[in-house]
């Protein structure tokens, strides 16, 4: 049986819920271009289109709402359970994503649920979980950018609605990533939605997954100036050290959402500060470029759109959360369907018998 460390280029289940990498960038949920979906609908309609192939968004907003604005819901089970946690573990020393997990893994869940509104309803807990750990004031929703505005301040304006609801759309879905097979591994075993959600959260918070976002903008934020940022980056090539938020396991020729978070960025930067990040960001991937022939995938330039939208470096992965929690339940729902418990064979290289 041959061995792929990784499980690189190994086909270990069957989809039709995207495609990632054909032509070597090309990104399609349920057959229609991610980028294009960018364009002219948002988030809601996208979650609707993973998780039931309609791009007729209203059910989700429906259901999301509900359980967003649910007075009980919100004091008396997400809020209390921040509060004790926080209490518990001084912020300082509790990643939000720990936080995360563990609220969600208290959620009900409701077996007359239709699969939209069971991934509502946790999709809901996410967003409410993140708005009450950053304590921004959201509870007025927005119609049209509705998920989007539940993650950012009450005073956000439209354009960061788009910029937020373009970003969720690109998260929301990547074929067999590590999060995305973590979850289908668990739902193979046919645990619940929220367990196998609960799994994708774990794993994304690795920092070679939705944690590389975090280690990119550490990066560009430890160098004061483009000069700087030239002879550092030279020096970490020089030492052999990893530059996070460049390449990527499966597209060989560039990240399709990469250039989509970055014109945001551009177009969001809008003082000294920020201009002076963006320049020195651009310096990075030209040094990557010229030196490696690698490409920013989507956590380079994405961490610095988040942190524009005024989000601290370590809400930036729950933020990745609250878009791919539907490409994970659209995944369970496919695995419980398929009814294959994933069980793969490992190569043995400890001592023979003795």
């Amino acid at each position: 049986m041959e061995y792929s460390p990784g499980l690189r280029g190994v086909v270990a289940g069957e989809t039709a819920i995207s495609t990632v990498g054909k032509e070597g960038t090309s990104l399609r949920y349920r057959g229609y271009d991610a980028i294009e979906l960018t364009k002219n609908n948002t988030y809601e309609d996208v979650a609707s289109l993973i998780i039931k192939d309609s791009l007729d968004g209203d059910e989700f907003k429906e259901a999301f709402s509900k359980h967003y604005n649910n007075k009980a819901f919100e004091d008396e089970t997400v809020s209390k359970n921040i509060e004790n946690l926080k209490s518990l573990h001084p912020q300082s020393e509790m990643h939000p994503m720990a936080l995360l997990r563990t609220i969600v893994s208290g959620g009900q869940e409701i077996e007359s649920d239709t699969e939209i509104e069971s991934i509502a309803r946790i999709s809901a807990t996410v967003c409410f979980a993140i708005a009450s750990y950053h304590k921004a004031d959201t509870n007025i929703l927005s119609d049209k950018y509705l998920v989007a505005s539940s993650l950012l301040p009450n005073e956000a304006n439209d354009e960061m609605l788009e910029a937020l609801d373009d970003m969720l759309i690109l998260y929301a879905e990547h074929g067999f990533n590590a999060s995305t097979f973590a979850t289908r591994v668990t739902a193979s075993t046919r645990a619940d939605l929220t367990g196998s959600i609960v799994s994708g959260i774990a794993a994304l918070k690795g920092e070679l997954h939705g944690g590389a976002n975090e280690r990119a903008v550490e990066l560009i934020n430890s160098f004061n100036t483009v000069d700087e940022a030239e002879e550092g980056i030279y020096s970490l090539l020089d030492e052999k050290k990893k530059i996070m938020g460049f390449g990527h396991g499966v597209y060989k020729v560039q990240d399709p959402r990469s250039p989509v978070v970055k014109n945001w960025v551009e177009q969001l930067v809008d003082n000294d500060y920020s201009k002076n990040r963006f320049e020195i960001a651009k310096k990075i991937d030209e040094i990557m470029d010229a030196e490696k022939n690698l490409f920013p995938n989507v956590d380079f330039y994405g961490g610095l759109l988040l942190s524009e939208l005024g989000f601290e470096i370590d809400l930036f992965t729950p933020i990745f959360v609250a878009g791919r929690s539907v490409g994970w339940a659209a995944h369970y729902f496919e695995q419980r369907e398929q009814d294959i418990l994933i069980r793969p064979a490992a190569k043995y290289i400890g001592p023979s018998e003795r």
